[in-house]
């Protein structure tokens, strides 16, 4: 089988500390007590340090490039949902959704 060479489609790049903050917080999960969550950011963690790219801009400025499939965007999506715990939450967000996909759809459903 020939090998194929698939460059991931997501691609983000941050400043020195937001990928230190990003593999920190990995980093501290990794020993969070979930066993599948902690395999992920294992994974993930390992990754980042593996195959990200540090830059230097014209202007001086150290960035990290970082490319991503969509499932390991899922993934650290995720993790950071588990990693966030308990918030408070004061507004309900959802019913806010709901009622503006309702106003897009009469406004649409009116302008035909």
């Amino acid at each position: 089988m020939a090998y194929s060479k698939r460059i991931p489609p997501i691609k983000i790049k941050l400043n020195v500390d937001d990928y230190n903050k990003l593999v920190q917080i990995l980093d501290n999960m990794i020993d969070c007590g979930n066993e599948y969550y902690s395999s992920k950011c294992s994974k993930m963690k390992d990754k980042l340090l593996r195959y990200s790219v540090p830059l230097k801009e014209e202007d001086g400025t150290e960035l990290v490039d970082m490319r991503f499939y969509n499932n390991e965007m899922v993934d650290l999506f995720m993790i950071f949902f588990f990693g966030v715990g308990d918030i408070d939450i004061h507004t309900n967000f959802y019913d806010v959704l709901v009622r503006v996909r309702e106003k897009i759809k009469e406004d649409k459903t009116n302008n035909e």
